[in-house]
This record gives C-alpha cells, structure tokens and sequence, in this order.
C-alpha cells in the first residue's frame, strides 16, 4: 500500500523505489539495533517495527522532494542532492525528534504500563533514528544519479505543471489566509462538536483484555459441589446447549466440561452483534439457569451489546477498607441497600471479597432460635447447640479408646450420613430436652437459611478489605454518575474509606501516570520547536496541531464505536510527536522563503504552503496506509489493543493533515502579522540620521 501511494505521488517506477527501500535498509539497521541492545523478537516489538513502516518513509519523501524541486530548477544533480538534503535538515531533525521525544518520559512509566509500551517506544524510536541515517545518506547519493528533472512529471516531454490538486487548493490556502480569524473559528467550533461527540457517546478507559476479545458473545458457567462426576456435570451443560441450539439468533456455541463445572460460550452473527438481541438472549438463560437446584449457574455478557448498552458482567466494584471487619460488613450491607433501589442494578454480591467474577464462592448454613419456642418445649441454647453439633459434625459424646493389636486408638461413635446431610433433613432433626419428654423438629424451634459468606479474608496496610461487586444495566456514564452519587451519601467514620472503581476499568494509578507522560511529551516538542525556530508564536502555531488531531481522533472512534481504552491514551500521546511533524515541515519552509526571496507574508505563506503540499500528503498517505494492517488484520485476541492505537494515529494523521493545509498558515499569518507590524513601526519611529554634504 505504501509502495501504490509513493507511486500514485510520483507518478515514476524510479523515484517510488529509491524511496521504498529506504523502508528496507531502515529495518535493518533497526534490527541490529535491537539484537545489540538485548532485546527480543516478540508481538510487542514486531508491532512496533509495523508501525514504523510509514514513519520510515517520511524522512526519504521530504528529501527526495526537495531533490527534485533543486534539480527541476536548474541544478545538476550533484548539486541539487547536496542542496536540497542540506536545506531540509534541521526541519526533520526537529520532525524526526519531536516523534522520538514524545517516548522519553515512557520510561516514567511503571508496573504493567511499563511491560507494554517500553520496548514498543524503544524499537519505533529505533526505526525513525534508522530512516534519518538513510534518509541523509542513501536518498542523495542515488538522487543525484538517478532523479531526472522530470522525474515526477507524468509526461516527461510535457510542460512541468502543478497537480490539478495543488491547483485547486491554491485557492483554499489563499482564502483561509486572507480570513484567518474565521479559519481559527471554524476549526474550534469543529473541535467544540467532536469532543461533545466524544463525551456522551464513546466509552473511555476500559482495559484491554486478550481474554475477552471484542466480539459480542455470552458465557454460561455451570459449577457443581466438589467431588461431582463428569457425567452428571456433562449432562446439566448438554441441557443448556439444547436451549441455545434452538435459538435461532446464535451463531456458535462450543462447551468445555470438567468435573466441578462446564463453560458455554456462545456467539452471535455480525449483523446482530450491537443490538439489544444478545442482551434479551443472554436474559434468557438467567431465567432457564433458575430451573436448575444444587448447582451455581451464571450467565455474563462481553462485547459492544453489553458494555455501554445493556447487562455485563459484575462491572462495577466499590471497595471498603477500615480497621474493624465488622463494621467493614456493616458498611458494604448499607451500600448493598443503597444499590438495589436502583431498577437498572443487578446481583449485588457483598461478599465478593477478592474472587474474580466467576470465582468459587463461600457459603454457610445460618440457624436462628427462637428463644421463646426453646421456653416452651423446655429447652435450652446449650441443648440444641450440642445436638445439632452431633447430627452435623457426627460428635457422639466423649472419645474412647481402645486396644486393636496391641496398639491404642482413638475410637468415636458417628450417626450414619452425617457426612451429607441435606438442609431439610436438618429441619427435621429432633431436638430433645435434658428433662425428657418427647421430641420437637428444629425447623420448629428456628429458622435455617444459606447465604453466601467471605471466602477469603484480605488486609491492605492491615486494614480489612471488603468488595461490593455489581452490574449496571446501561451506560457507562450513567453508572459513574450512580456509583458516585451513592459513595457520596454513605456515611462513613473516620478512619474507613471507600473506593469506587469500574471493573476492566484502568485504574487512577495509571491514569495519572498517562497524563504525566502527556505533558512531559508536549513541553519537551515545545521545547524542541522553539529552539528550530527560535520563537514562541511559531512553536504554538504547530503544537496547536495537536488539538486539531483530537478532531479526528474524536470522531474515529464515536463513528467506529469502538473504546477508547487505556491503550487510545498511548495513542494519542505517539499521535501528539507525530501530527506536529508536517506543521514544523511547512512553518520551516516558511520562513526560509521569506528569508531567501523577500516576499511580504502573504504571499510568501501561500506560496511556502503551496510548495509543501505534495510532501505533506504523501508523508500523512503512507503514515496511514502503513497503519491500516494494524487495524484491518488484527486477531481477535489482540484486536482491541492494536484497534485503540491504530485507530487514536489514523484519526489524529488524518484530521492533522486538513487542519495542518488549512488552519496552520492561517496561525502563522496571525502571529506573524502583529510581529511585522511591530518592525514597521519601530523602524518609522526610528531617528533619521542626518546628512552633512560639503
């Protein structure tokens, strides 16, 4: 794809390849690199190199331009390879290194953010240092013996004229630059419309998850009491593969059966995968699980469908910490109360603990007396206590023991089944008095009920940690709003805390360690660019790129509906060194024409514009194409975090690149025309000196 774009700018066999095997050469040195510096071929690392691929050509096509434009005025080819390399030299040194600057404070990063993103940000960095070698060393040597002066004209014998397409924008640069206060509205009302976009509809910092992938689908999980057979674990999953087989709306379905418990995932067609029939579907099979007794059945939901527009799994958690575990329990059964008044709120489990989702979970047999009952059948706590200890625990009063072989040993009298007893069968256990009489049921005397309990018990800084975990039926934004309305009313004393986070939601940790590296990553391009151009205004004039990137960035994902993970932050922070690349290209040439030909401002900006417009759009083309693979040809296990950062730098490239043609000469005549104005005065307010003739 990117060899077809090289050509199709071109339009010549000869120049498309001088520059495509930069890509090559590049990717070799890159390669060496990488071995020398210990690190190691893997999904993270070829990924990078992938991503390189459009980068590497950048370099090459602004060298190779300027080459032409030197040799299509006049120069011999020796002269205009050497020409032509030396005046685009420090715009892509300051191109190349605002792309490989914005990966320094990576290494700020910590924990899994670390793992990830370092050896991707060392191995680009790595190509873009590569193709500066090439681009400054292979390009002129070929250039000067290969690149006619009408190496880029369609018709060799013709006269050399402009593209029909700089033709055309000629007259769009001249008109935003002659009314640039309506070009810098326009642009801010379109990034005013994008965001709000953005922020009702697209979904923000879920964590990426290989497990789960991106396609809607619905998991149906079956666990038995320990020691199950796998027959009959085979044969309650086979139950409800017979109800998803006559369901028409399912795709496929493939079960997985141990002993303990069976996995049922099934999917759905594409066509149907965002609607709300996986979520009716997927409601289905929580009221089929219900039918079922002596077995924990559970139905979850992942994908588009769930997230942001239906049921999903136990989404949300609320963590409780605090010194005392009993009022810790006490605060997470109020915050248990608060939730299920809410109609969109489902399966709030308080005994989470630190289980997964799909965890095995605890429980206990609770009996309550009534002392009242106990009075009038003459019995006491001690009573039932002890003899329900012995029909559950099988104790039949005071060891023995007793000579087997010589040898003595411990011998205790057990009630047959006392190892199985069922709940009922305990209800219908009588209960005796010391003082005789006859017998009375225990379900008579008490009331017997299950209810889940903490099945392990976890401390943090030896504070005691509870999890209250729940779904939310409905959007995200909706169910931030609730969580966070109902921690603020819930009272709690000092000392004791409450945490509210969503479940695959990145946490504030990370959260602020992206926001760090963000703007580390925009001061250290500022302060790149200033030093190029030696100025302040003009610095501005290009990192305001990058809010008009976040045009696109916003619009891609709200019109794709995919998330924007914790992986689209990456994204944009590599779209930011980036964007800015094609604005220091145009904003340099500039001012190198004003300097050499002394054209007034205007025309000069239109004119500089003009003449960088080909590069621009060839660079932007093959950065994008050479992208596209990540997005188009990603697995399903990989998808959504090769989708989130394919989709943050193609969004931001393309939105960078109109802006950057349109609005950034419109920026540099704004700055630039108060500092002319400036130098007019000062030099009309400036003493004539005065001439003494003899």
């Amino acid at each position: 794809m990117i060899f077809s774009v090289l050509l199709l700018f071109l339009q010549s066999f000869r120049s498309a390849g001088i520059i495509f095997a930069t890509i090559a050469f590049s990717i070799l040195i890159a390669l060496n690199l990488i071995y020398f510096s210990g690190l190691t071929l893997n999904v993270l690392t070829l990924m990078g190199l992938a991503m390189g691929f459009g980068l590497i050509v950048d370099n090459a096509i602004v060298v190779l331009e300027n080459i032409y434009r030197r040799r299509k005025a006049g120069d011999s080819g020796k002269v205009a390879a050497e020409r032509g390399a030396r005046e685009v030299v420090l715009p892509i040194l300051a191109a190349t290194f605002t792309t490989v600057i914005v990966f320094i404070p990576f290494v700020y990063l910590q924990g899994e953010l670390r793992i990830f993103y370092i050896p991707l940000a060392i191995v680009v960095g790595m190509s873009l240092v590569a193709s500066l070698f090439v681009a400054f060393t292979f390009i002129p040597a070929l250039g000067s013996r290969l690149l006619a002066a009408n190496a880029f004209s369609a018709d060799p014998g013709g006269p050399q004229e402009d593209p029909i397409y700089v033709r055309v924008y000629s007259g769009l640069v001249r008109l935003t630059t002659r009314f640039p206060w309506v070009t810098i509205t326009l642009a801010a009302a379109a990034f005013w419309g994008s965001w709000n976009l953005f922020d009702n509809y697209v979904n923000r910092g879920i964590l990426w998850s290989s497990f789960f992938g991106q396609d809607t689908s619905i998991r149906i999980i079956i666990r038995l009491p320990r020691g199950s057979e796998l027959d009959e674990t085979n044969i309650l999953a086979r139950y409800f593969e017979d109800k998803l087989a006559s369901t028409p709306e399912i795709k496929q379905y493939d079960t997985q059966v141990v002993p303990d418990y069976a996995i049922i995932n099934a999917t759905f067609p594409e066509e149907i995968e965002e609607t709300d029939i996986p979520v009716a579907i997927k409601e289905q099979m929580v009221a089929y699980s219900h039918l079922f007794g002596g077995a924990e059945v559970r139905v979850y939901g992942f994908g588009p469908s769930f997230y942001g527009g239906g049921g999903s799994p136990p989404n949300y958690r609320i963590k409780i910490l605090g010194y005392n575990y009993e009022r810790v329990r006490d605060i997470a059964l109020d915050l248990q109360q608060r939730l299920e008044r809410f109609s969109r709120v489902r399966d709030v489990d308080v005994n989470a603990g630190g289980r997964w989702f799909f965890g095995e979970k605890a429980s206990e047999v609770a009996i309550t007396l009534n002392r009242e009952r106990l009075a009038m059948h003459d019995l006491s706590v001690r009573d039932v206590v002890f003899q329900v200890q012995a029909s559950v625990g099988g104790r039949g009063g005071q060891a023995r023991t007793m000579r087997v072989g010589g040898e003595e040993v411990d011998v205790e009298v057990k009630v047959e089944g006392y190892r199985e007893i069922d709940v009922l069968d305990l209800a219908e256990t009588l209960m005796r008095s010391s003082a005789g009489g006859g017998g009375v049921r225990l379900g008579d005397l008490a009331t017997i009920e299950e209810r889940d309990v903490l099945n392990v018990i976890l401390r943090e800084d030896q504070q005691y940690q509870r999890t209250v975990r729940y779904e939310f039926r409905g959007p995200t934004k909706l169910g931030d709003r609730i969580r966070d309305a109902v921690i603020g009313v819930t009272d709690v004393p000092d000392g004791y805390r409450i945490e509210g986070e969503q479940e695959w939601a990145w946490s504030s940790d990370e959260q602020s360690q992206i926001y760090i590296v963000l703007g580390v990553s925009l001061l250290l391009v500022f302060m790149v660019t200033a030093a190029l151009f030696e100025s302040v205004k003009q610095p501005i004039s290009v990192l305001l790129t990058v809010p008009m990137a976040l045009i696109g960035v916003f619009l891609i994902f709200f019109y794709t509906g995919a998330t924007f993970t914790r992986e689209a932050y990456i994204g944009v922070i590599m779209m930011g060194g980036i964007v800015v690349n094609n604005a220091i290209l145009l904003v340099d040439h500039v001012n190198q024409l004003r300097r050499r030909s002394g054209l007034d401002l205007m025309e000069a900006t239109v004119r500089g514009t003009l003449e960088r417009v080909r590069p621009i759009l060839m660079t932007s083309t093959t950065t994008v194409l050479g992208l596209l693979p990540l997005v188009i040809f990603s697995d399903t296990a990989n998808s959504n975090i090769w989708n989130a950062l394919g989709y943050a730098l193609i969004g931001g490239l393309l939105s960078s690149t109109v802006f950057v043609l349109t609005v950034t000469p419109a920026l540099y005549v704004l700055f630039e025309r108060g500092a002319e104005t400036r130098r007019v005065r000062a030099t009309q307010l400036a003493p004539t000196p005065a001439v003494v003739t003899t």
